[in-house]
Formats: C-alpha cells, sequence, structure tokens
C-alpha cells in the first residue's frame, strides 16, 4: 500500500510522538539510576581512599576463563616476523622464494596447550581427537607448564594452530626462519655448539633419567634462549622437532617433522634443512609444534 504525502506526514508525527513521550516517561528514572551507580563508585572510591587501598587491577588474560582467552590467539611466546623473498633451501644451497609470514617464537607449551583443551575439549569440532599421554598427572603438568607439548599428532597439532588463529608452518617457511639468509646450516650458525641446544649427544644416559623420559627444556629456561635463529626464534635446532603441513614427495600420506630433539644420536639432525617423514597419527615425546600464519 502506497501512503499519500498526507499519510507519511502523519506517520511521522506519531514517531516521534511515541519517542517523546518514552523520553518523558522513562528518561529521568535512566539519568536517576546511572547517578546512583556514579554515586557508589564514588563513595567506593573514597573508602578505598581512607584505607589507602588501591583500585582493583584489570583481570590479565591469565586470570581470564577460557573462553575469554579462546578470544585471541594463544602465541607461543609473541609472532616473529619472518620477510618475504629468497633464501638458500637444503644442504644445495637452492634459491627459494617464500612470502613473508609469522611463526612463533617458541615451541607450543603444556601451559597454551591446556587453554586450549578448556576452550576445545577432545571430541569436539575444534578440538583434538585424544590427550598426550601424560595429561592425567597433574603434578607433572603443573611442573612443567613451559615446556613444550609432546605426544601430539600432527592432526592434534593443526586443530591447535586453528583455534589459534594459525596453521602448522611450511617446512620451506620454518626453515627461511631458522635459516635466515646467510646460508647457515644450523639455526645458531655455521658450525654447532652442542652446550648452545638441547640435543642427546653425549648426555644421553642423563637425559634418559629425566621424568616421564621427557628432557625437554622448558621455554623459560635462560638455556632455552641461546638456540636462536637469525631471525630470534628460539629451539629449532633442539628441545623437540616440529610438525609442518608439508608432505612427504616420496610418500605423501607423511608429513614432514623438522629439526632435532632432545632425542636426536645425530649432532646433524640440528641442522635446518633436516626432516623426518611422520605419519601423521604419530605421537611421540621428542616431537611437537609451532604455529605460523601470514604476514601481519
Amino acid at each position: 500500500m502506497r501512503l499519500t504525502p498526507l499519510g507519511k506526514t502523519l506517520v511521522f508525527l506519531i514517531g516521534a510522538g511515541l519517542v517523546a513521550t518514552a523520553v518523558y516517561l522513562y528518561g529521568p528514572e535512566l539519568r536517576d539510576q546511572a547517578q546512583e551507580i556514579r554515586g557508589k563508585k564514588e563513595a567506593d572510591r573514597a573508602r578505598r581512599a581512607e584505607k589507602g587501598d588501591r583500585e582493583p587491577a584489570e583481570p590479565s588474560p591469565e586470570d581470564r576463563g577460557p573462553r575469554q582467552l579462546a578470544d585471541r590467539p594463544l602465541a607461543a611466546g609473541p609472532w616473529i616476523d619472518v620477510p618475504g623473498g629468497l633464501y638458500d633451501s637444503g644442504p644445495e644451497q637452492v634459491a627459494m622464494e617464500v612470502p613473508a609470514f609469522r611463526i612463533h617464537r617458541t615451541e607450543l607449551t603444556n601451559g597454551e596447550y591446556q587453554a586450549f583443551l578448556d576452550a576445545c575439549p577432545v571430541g569436539s569440532q575444534c578440538g583434538p581427537r585424544a590427550l598426550p599421554s601424560y595429561w592425567d598427572d597433574a603434578s607433572y603438568l603443573e611442573t612443567h607448564r613451559d615446556h613444550p607439548v609432546v605426544f601430539v599428532t600432527w592432526g592434534d597439532a593443526s586443530a591447535y594452530c586453528r583455534w589459534a588463529k594459525g596453521r602448522l608452518p611450511t617446512a620451506a617457511e620454518w626453515e627461511k626462519a631458522a635459516r635466515g639468509n646467510d646460508g647457515r646450516n644450523f639455526p645458531t650458525g655455521a658450525a654447532l655448539d652442542p652446550s648452545h641446544v638441547n640435543i642427546l649427544g653425549a648426555e644421553h644416559d642423563q637425559k634418559l633419567k629425566a621424568p616421564k623420559q621427557i628432557p625437554t627444556w622448558a621455554v623459560t629456561d635462560p638455556r632455552y634462549a641461546r638456540d636462536a635463529s637469525p631471525y630470534g626464534v628460539l629451539g629449532m635446532g633442539g628441545n623437540v622437532s616440529e610438525w609442518t603441513a608439508t608432505a612427504s614427495e616420496e610418500e605423501p600420506d607423511l608429513r614432514l617433522a623438522a629439526g632435532g630433539s632432545w632425542d636426536s644420536w645425530d649432532l646433524s639432525d640440528a641442522r635446518v634443512y633436516h626432516r623426518l617423514p611422520k605419519n601423521p597419527v604419530d605421537r611421540s615425546s621428542s616431537l611437537g609444534f609451532r604455529c605460523a600464519a601470514g604476514a601481519s
């Protein structure tokens, strides 16, 4: 039905009248409520001032519930920006180009994985298929919150990265983040100093005495910071090997794991181009992950 100009005017006047009535009836009440709230806040502030109390602080991200934590990416440390361009890839140092991307500074920790499980439990649409084998030991988890999460499959690692608004890095991205542009063989330089990397080597017997046989270094351990790439990405030479998004060329059903670990018998496993094809459902005490994402 089309309204005449007179009809449109009447509709407008009726609407304006309703708004005016609402303001007249409820406006003073709303103002009174707002003044009452302000008065309570000022009185409370005055009482705290008399007692010398401080204003209550805003809750930190760690104090918020898991659903609020799920609203932000849980980075394993801050994101590190890696510029795009050519780098020398593999033992033959073949020029390869990779677009700019971001990658987590450290390997993902048990504490960060727990926050993921709080928001995405096992069996949920966004959650993993199963828990790491040691997850039933609350005391171990409490004392190892800053250690890399292990015993996670490729699919479970991918699920975390999706939830954290990222993805697993490709093998090429992982290598560039570890290698930089100077053609180095190890993340820490042209040669490997075993004291700078958590790799098995001569400490084999001692490391196997670690709790639950998972002798990783915490990402907060000062030793961990010595295993640093040219871009400041940590723990890429040792500690745990890491899932990548890349399938094996020889066996497409397998996924490539990058880097050395505490369980590497050969120090050459710490080379930036070291890759090990693994079944995506494998779980290992020396295999973890970190996430990547597109450039910010």
